[in-house]
């Protein structure tokens, strides 16, 4: 704390702290296998058009690759209504039989028309929507299909990108069924760390020196909390985690010096709330709260059960009543629209309870279409989190 201001920094991951070449080869790969399942030659998604989803709010490729998928059907059977069945599987393998050749969808202008439609929760609906409303009514089951639950490791698409993310041997640990194929992990092969390892030690340093408090925010899947009783441990549902925040942090170099408040986590929340972890991910404001109270207390279990009463019954509870001690500066760094939206809303809460508490947002965004869309929401946009810490790190001096 300084002059009675405690200063919280809250990281997203992909985009900010690494460069997340992992995920974007794997939804290349996986939009490429998908066409090649329907016949088609390589669709070569571009980084301008996965740029532009992330601008538009579409940021989990759980949504992305279904969207993209949904694309190519919709197109398919816009051609062929003929060639329509009851499952998505199905449909494909008719798709593939009848040798047709599908106009490549504009994934771009998709994304638009979902950023569009979108106003508020959960950015799936949207994209259902959207994608839904261009399908014949007699094959709108399909985008039904697809949408059901992008966060079931067993549906068709999310099975696909889960299986070149960790590769399949890290797949089948995770999860105990057969991966969709074989093949490395495109995490550990393409990501690569954007902040520098000094300004990671200059972090670290202000941490340790109690000048400002900082958490992992990040909607990747990840591990449960990882301050757990030993006794809760054995009844996790498997195959619900998956160790990809902590990879990420690992390759940055914050691995074991801050708390994660991730996908992982959220969906621990909401398990223990009879809740759907697409309600508690960013841009939801409990996961905001969450991790403003694990920077505080370094505690993950207790911040994300804080966060959940204050989201239910609006009180003030365990890590977050260091909220009163003075003034609270929390300055989020983030490449998407919807990260930002949750902690400015988490804040608005914690000031409607009177607390003194202050919101900025540094967007981080080399892509012109990232700049564009973050700054009407943003403070700030840099082009990396190096330049975004400088000015931070320097005021604490």
């Amino acid at each position: 704390m300084t002059n009675g201001q405690q200063t919280l920094l809250l990281f997203a991951v992909d985009g900010v702290l690494l460069h997340a070449g992992g995920y974007k080869e794997a939804l290349r790969r996986a939009v490429d296998h998908f066409g090649e399942q329907m016949g088609q030659s390589s669709l070569d998604l571009s980084n301008g058009e996965i740029a532009a989803f992330e601008a538009c709010g579409i940021t989990n490729e759980w949504d992305s690759l279904p969207m993209c998928v949904g694309a190519l059907l919709n197109a398919a059977v816009a051609e062929r209504p003929d060639l329509a069945r009851p499952t998505v599987a199905e449909t494909i393998q008719t798709i593939d039989a009848a040798h047709i050749s599908i106009q490549r969808p504009d994934f771009s202008h998709i994304a638009e028309r979902v950023r569009d439609h979108y106003q508020s929760g959960p950015i799936t609906v949207s994209v259902h929507t959207v994608l839904k409303k261009a399908q014949p009514p007699d094959a709108q089951h399909l985008i039904d299909e697809l949408f059901r639950d992008v966060y079931d490791i067993r549906s068709v698409t999310t099975t696909v990108f889960q299986t070149l993310t960790l590769g399949h041997n890290r797949f089948h640990q995770t999860y105990g069924f057969p991966p969709a194929f074989e093949v490395d992990s495109t995490l550990l092969s393409f990501d690569r760390a954007s902040i520098s390892p000094d300004r990671v030690e200059a972090v670290m340093t202000a941490v340790d020196q109690k000048q400002l408090q900082a958490v992992i925010y990040t909607a990747r899947p990840s591990l449960p909390p990882i301050d757990l009783s030993d006794a809760d441990i054995p009844h996790l549902q498997r195959g619900r985690y998956s160790p990809e925040a902590e990879l990420g942090v690992e390759l940055v170099g914050f691995a074991g010096k801050l708390p994660i408040v991730a996908a992982g986590r959220m969906a621990w929340l909401a398990d223990q709330n009879g809740g759907h972890v697409a309600d508690y991910v960013k841009p939801a404001a409990v996961q905001a709260l969450a991790a403003i109270g694990s920077a505080l207390s370094g505690q993950e279990e207790a911040a994300l059960a804080a966060a959940q009463h204050l989201t239910t019954d609006n009180e003030l509870t365990g890590p977050l009543l260091a909220l009163r001690e003075g003034q609270t500066r929390v300055i989020v760094f983030e490449d998407s629209t919807g990260g930002i939206r949750g902690v400015r809303e988490a804040a608005q809460r914690l000031r409607a309870l009177g607390l003194n508490v202050t919101d900025e947002a540094v967007g981080v965004a080399p892509e012109a279409s990232k700049r564009d869309a973050l700054n009407p929401v943003a403070d700030r946009v840099v082009d990396s989190i190096n330049d975004g810490l400088m000015d931070i790190l320097d005021g604490l001096k």
